[in-house]
């Protein structure tokens, strides 16, 4: 079966997260990307048939949970694959998520290869194992659309062996404030510019974005506060940890940064220390969200074992 035969459901309550991630899965050549804010309108779309697997949003307002098992409950669908959401996890709700059957589990924020990738596993895993091609022969429709403008990454001295450094984006129209900010990360972290909105969204939106996000309020065009908020909307940067740097300091520029998700609002001029505190704390917060998808990742493995050896023990005989 190809993948133009494929339905699939998508179900989160961020109407922008949906409809974006649902966009690059038609791009992915599925043939019918269905969507749903929440567990009772997903039933409706499930109960009408015809759909092949589910990516949902464990967290409430969406409550992954309940459609879960109201999915594992009902024998026309206890079998359907189930893909879980989350940017906030609970290693309870997790456990719950495993024991009811889910196929696989991906922590905010992802870039859409890897949304795709886990979705044929999980197809190849359930029902249609042996109809869904392999990850090898989707690699044209995998790819992510190569229109985006080109990024402006510093030269960089050749990193040392072991873990890949962290990406910092630095987003100002000011080339001298670009050159700044990025002189004092570029000796330990991958450093990206964007002298504009429209550049920086193309390059949180890529299969290569930031883990940190330095943002000017004013520039021209498209300000640091829509930017915030487009980078929002995106199931590639829902999460990514953002400080504006602003020459902007009232109370009200302030509150709307931080309104905006933003983590930090610095004033200009820098103090360049405490900004590079700043940023290796939070940096340390973007690895651990790394290591909570490694641990999920293992806890399914587990899980799996776990079942095919129930099931190998039913086979012995006399079982």
């Amino acid at each position: 079966m190809h993948l133009s035969q494929l339905t699939l459901l998508v179900v989160d309550n961020n109407v922008s997260v949906r409809s974006a991630l649902s966009h690059q899965l038609e791009l992915a050549g599925f043939g019918r990307v269905l969507q749903a804010p929440g567990h009772e309108r997903a039933l409706t779309h499930l109960r009408g048939g015809g759909v092949d697997l589910v990516l949902c949003e464990l967290a409430a307002p969406t409550d992954g949970l309940t459609l879960l098992e109201a999915v594992r409950s009902d024998p026309l669908l206890a079998e359907l694959p189930v893909v879980l959401m989350s940017g906030e996890l609970n290693r309870d709700a997790v456990q719950k998520a495993i024991a009811l059957g889910i196929c696989d589990l991906l922590v905010k924020p992802f870039t859409a290869q890897k949304v795709i990738e886990r979705v044929l596993k999980a197809l190849r895993r359930g029902n249609l194992r042996a109809a869904v091609p392999t990850a090898d022969t989707q690699d044209q429709t995998l790819a992510e659309p190569t229109t985006e403008p080109p990024t402006e990454a510093l030269p960089e001295n050749t990193p040392p062996a072991g873990p890949e450094r962290a990406t910092i984006l630095v987003v100002d129209d000011t080339p001298a404030n670009l050159q700044l900010l990025a002189g004092l990360f570029r000796d330990s972290f991958k450093v990206k510019l964007a002298s504009n909105g429209d550049k920086a969204l193309a390059i949180c939106r890529s299969d290569a974005p930031p883990d940190l996000i330095l943002l000017d309020v004013m520039m021209p065009d498209m300000d640091g506060f829509e930017v915030a908020r487009l980078v929002r909307e995106h199931h590639a940067s829902s999460h990514t940890p953002i400080i504006f740097v602003s020459a902007m300091t009232d109370d009200a520029s302030r509150q709307k940064g931080l309104a905006l998700g933003a983590i930090d609002y610095v004033a200009k001029p820098i103090d360049p220390d405490l900004l590079r505190l700043r940023v290796n704390n939070l940096l340390q917060y973007v690895e651990h969200r790394k290591q909570m998808q490694t641990d999920c990742d293992r806890l399914l493995e587990i899980d799996e074992l776990k079942r095919e050896v129930a099931r190998l023990r039913q086979l012995l005989p006399g079982a």
